[in-house]
């Protein structure tokens, strides 16, 4: 049977519809036609930081939902949420200020941190900055995309689920073992070593001159090791013998704030948040995962708190009685200025994203291989390289400032091979990431999971600090907790 293809007419409501579509297409070209290249710019790296916070949000809610916020997937939603997405809105929504104002050559410590103009974001954008500031955000945007989108990737991949199942069974072999006579000997060590710290640095008083120098932060690896058995003690603690009762609990809770307040008085925020930060991954292990009425007022309370140490420390600098600084901390503390200019870990990855290739080529292998022999003793080598993150300070600033500026794992990926390398570090983070989750406590047998639970809580500290960190500190830490965690297993073994 032959069919009929004649045209059927056009309705007039067709005919409206396509009139409107004409209209819209011929406006959207003209729009188009209209926009320069500042408005391209601006609108891409828009838009990639909706793509980025709508993932990092996305798995927040999903770890959430799962009980999951202190595992390896929860803590990078969590990380990249407040690092990588919270401070780029903050950078977006300011941008009249960071590249329409001169930097106040004059501006005191304190002022540095309340003030974006006085930051040192603001100083690369009037004296380093390549190109237009729209153009810096979207090709750092567009690096962190490439990199978490890819990290998913590779989490989902079944080759990562089959190393997750690997990893669910390491130590079924090894009875586990009774540290109880351990921890107190490592707590001690670790205290002494608080001690020969204290006194190298001239006492408490002289700590407490010269927290706002970061002077107290350069002690020895040796130094860092003897510390670390305080930390390793800890670990121990909660994984192999978990407090059962009130007063156990508020031993172990008194002994990780001991830890904490020594490194306030060193003056670093990271290492102050360290045994916390293991003590709660540990404790949502060993225990129950954190409900969210704890979780959300934990996380408000540590950025509040980061927000008032960091103005309080810079406040120091300024000779003031520490009557004075203190009465100014809550204050600081509830200043939105000071809470998000606190870790500006992703302005040192901007300023790395516009230097790099155009005034510094790419390391090509050199940035990780600085970073592992970093770690050699300098005993053994006196002309070992300098950490990572100071390194990237010399390449940008020489010696007009001290201290170092991590990058965070994406700026180390593409320190050494650029957008190639932030794709294969995504997929190799990716991979990681998903095999960590097989150390759970709640994966596989009874037998071992102690030590699962142990190098799941390492893992987790590992895993953010180099979020956030550069080579050098995550290959530090191995070594510094590492050493004394092996040790307390090798004698835990042969008694």
């Amino acid at each position: 049977m032959s069919r009929s293809y004649a045209l059927r007419p056009i309705s007039l409501a067709q005919v409206r519809i396509l009139a409107l579509a004409l209209v819209l297409v011929i406006a959207a070209g003209f729009g188009v036609s209209r926009l320069t290249t500042a408005d391209v710019d601006a609108a891409l790296a828009w838009g990639l930081l909706t793509v980025l916070g709508a993932g990092a949000g996305a798995c927040v809610v999903i770890a959430a939902r799962r009980q999951q916020l202190l595992t390896p997937f929860g803590v990078l939603g969590l990380t990249v949420l407040g690092y990588f997405v919270i401070r780029p809105l903050q950078l977006l929504l300011s941008a009249g200020t960071l590249t329409h104002s001169g930097y106040n050559y004059l501006a005191t410590p304190l002022q540095t941190v309340l003030d974006l103009n006085t930051s040192e974001l603001t100083l690369f954008m009037n004296t380093r900055l390549t190109g237009t500031f729209d153009a810096a955000m979207a090709r750092a945007l567009a690096a962190m995309v490439l990199c978490f989108g890819l990290v998913l990737v590779a989490y989902t991949r079944p080759l990562a689920a089959r190393a997750a199942v690997r990893l669910s069974q390491v130590g079924t072999g090894i009875k586990d073992r009774d540290l109880r006579g351990t921890i107190p000997v490592f707590l001690v060590i670790g205290a002494c070593g608080q001690v020969l710290v204290l006194h190298k640095l001239g006492g408490l008083h002289a700590a407490a001159t010269q927290i706002g120098t970061q002077g107290n932060l350069q002690v020895t690896f040796t130094d860092l090791v003897i510390l670390n058995f305080y930390t390793a003690g800890l670990v121990m603690w909660v994984c192999w013998h978990a407090p059962a009762s009130g007063w156990s609990w508020l031993g172990f809770a008194a002994a990780t704030l001991e830890l904490a307040g020594f490194y306030a008085l060193l003056g670093s925020r990271t290492l102050i948040l360290v045994p916390i930060l293991l003590a709660l991954v540990a404790f949502s292990e060993v225990v129950r995962p954190l409900p969210l009425r704890v979780f959300i007022p934990a996380v408000v309370c540590a950025a509040l708190f980061a927000a008032g140490y960091l103005a309080a420390r810079e406040d120091t600098t300024e000779h003031r009685s520490f009557t004075q600084i203190a009465a100014s901390v809550p204050q600081h503390a509830f200043d939105v200025r000071a809470i998000l200019n606190s870790s500006p870990v992703f302005d040192q990855f901007l300023e790395e994203t516009d230097y790099i290739p155009a005034h510094a080529g790419y390391r090509y292998g050199g940035e990780l291989g600085q970073g592992l022999a970093g770690q050699i003793p300098r005993f053994l080598d006196p002309h070992k390289p300098v950490s990572n993150d100071t390194s990237f300070r010399e390449l940008i600033w020489g010696n007009e400032v001290g201290g170092g500026r991590p990058v965070g794992a994406v700026g180390e990926f593409y320190r050494d091979f650029g957008f190639v390398g932030v794709a294969i570090g995504g997929i190799l983070l990716g991979f990681v990431i998903r095999a960590m989750m097989g150390l759970r406590a709640r994966c596989g047998a009874d037998a071992g999971r102690s030590l699962r639970t142990c190098l799941l809580v390492v893992g987790v500290l590992l895993l953010y600090q180099f979020l956030v960190g550069s080579y050098s500190l995550v290959f530090g830490e191995v070594l510094e907790l590492g050493i004394p965690l092996a040790i307390a297993l090798a004698v835990a073994r042969s008694v």
